[in-house]
């Protein structure tokens, strides 16, 4: 059984007084923000973005059944007026949170946070119930979303929390009250908006500043900026890394491609992970369960592997493929070309490239150090797109990668692609969200006759 609120409770926790319609309105069990996928009896909330303005679904929204709708006009019908309905939401999650006392672990990191979160929310699924952010809902909608997924039921909740300004994260800690924290590691990424990677540890360090002495941090212990903010914590320390309380003592892909992690204290993992970086997340995740009383990891971690849609490795013609298309920063990028260098097998190591968004006046010397990094992880050949492919292509070129060339459109880098894959070739592809590099692949899957049934 779920959660239940009244309309007229709603009101009460916003603080404002409801109309006739409202008072009367029959009780909801969840939340929507999108008239589109809204289901009778939920409450709405009328977000505006940019270029929309949520009060005009506010009818929509009625007709389609919700037991109310939040917005900041009055429309006829069950409605609460307030001035902000993404503050109301916040308001709203911040009361249901406070309704439950159990472990809320949150998440940051530069890089691998969601991996982080899906890794450990399912190793701990094998005890408790968990509510967990779906996706990277991070942000300061996607954070209240979160925390209204947590149930009766729940005994353990997971949140992702992401920023790209001083002071977002503080401000998601506000409505989630964590009592565990992790930070998967800090590097230059959303530079746009903070300006130095001095800005991104301090904003990463507001997760650790939420917590009190009761509280526990989960710590990189191979990080250095993690490792600063340990020093100003008084509360309980948990480490992970090449040494600490869960420590890496190999990490290794064994020949059938999968990766052969060595941990203290659980013994070995063999995992479909394509990228070693991820053995932080993996550590980070155990770390949390046997404090938590897990002593199984390797089943779970695998189920959770196969539901990603991160980091997978695909077979398409003669290719293996190595999909880390969601996102890319310098740090993911980087671990992703070393991952590459380190697949088994003597094939030729190809790479295609989106650019690297949000990285400010950083972006052409950063664009330049990928090139140069694809040249000294073995690259054979280099294809990049985006508004610093350029710089990339230079740097590659410097460092001695003859076979390096910009591409802009998908289906040229996939036609390249067709025309010089050879069996046993690894193709790396990767970049920012908006390069939308999966366009690739998907272009490179037509090109080949689909197997036969």
């Amino acid at each position: 059984m779920g959660w239940t609120y009244t309309p007229q409770a709603l009101a009460d926790i916003l603080g404002v007084e409801p109309s006739a319609e409202v008072a009367h309105a029959p009780a909801f069990t969840s939340v929507c923000t999108d008239t589109r996928i809204l289901t009778p009896g939920q409450a709405f909330f009328a977000l505006s973005g940019e270029h929309f303005d949520g009060n005009q679904f506010v009818p929509a929204a009625l007709a389609k059944g919700a037991a109310v709708a939040v917005a900041s006009e009055a429309i006829k019908g069950s409605c609460i007026v307030v001035d902000s309905p993404l503050a109301a939401l916040q308001r709203f999650a911040t009361h249901h949170r406070r309704q439950y006392s159990i472990p809320v672990l949150a998440i940051t990191g530069s890089c691998g946070k969601t991996s982080a979160k899906d890794f450990t929310a399912a190793v701990l699924a094998a005890k408790y119930r968990v509510a967990k952010t779906r996706g990277n809902l991070n942000n300061d909608i996607g954070c209240p979303m979160s925390l209204l997924g947590i149930q009766p039921d729940t005994n353990f909740a997971v949140i992702e929390m992401g920023a790209n300004h001083v002071g977002e994260i503080a401000q998601l800690c506000t409505f989630a009250a964590p009592t565990e924290v992790a930070v998967t590691m800090v590097g230059p990424s959303h530079l746009e908006g903070f300006g130095s990677i001095e800005k991104v540890a301090e904003a990463k360090s507001e997760i650790v500043r939420a917590l009190d002495v009761s509280g526990r941090f989960y710590i990189n212990a191979d990080d250095p900026w993690c490792r600063a903010m340990a020093d100003s914590f008084a509360g309980e320390k948990v480490w992970f890394g090449k040494e600490g309380d869960v420590s890496l003592r190999d990490c290794s892909f064994d020949d059938s491609g999968e990766l052969r992690l060595d941990i203290d204290p659980v013994g070995v993992l063999r995992l479909p992970l394509p990228v070693r970086a991820q053995a932080y997340n993996v550590m980070l995740a155990i770390a949390v369960g046997l404090k938590h009383g897990i002593t199984e990891f390797e089943e779970p971690l695998r189920e959770a592997c196969a539901a990603s849609t991160r980091g997978r490795v695909l077979r398409v013609g003669p290719l293996e493929i190595l999909d880390d298309t969601y996102n890319a920063n310098p740090a993911s990028m980087r671990a992703a070309l070393e991952s590459l260098a380190a697949r088994p097998g003597k094939g030729r190591r190809l790479a295609a490239l989106g650019g690297m968004l949000e990285l400010g006046d950083t972006a052409a010397k950063l664009h330049y150090d990928i090139g140069k990094a694809a040249a000294q992880c073995g690259v054979d050949r280099l294809y990049a797109r985006g508004p610093h492919a350029c710089d990339m292509i230079e740097g590659a070129r410097q460092a001695g990668l003859a076979h390096a060339e910009i591409l802009e459109e998908h289906a040229a880098i996939a036609g390249a692609l067709y025309e010089e894959a050879r069996p046993g070739d690894v193709l790396l592809v990767k970049g920012s969200r908006g390069m939308r590099m999966e366009e690739v692949i998907k272009a490179l899957r037509e090109k080949y006759p689909a197997p036969l049934s």
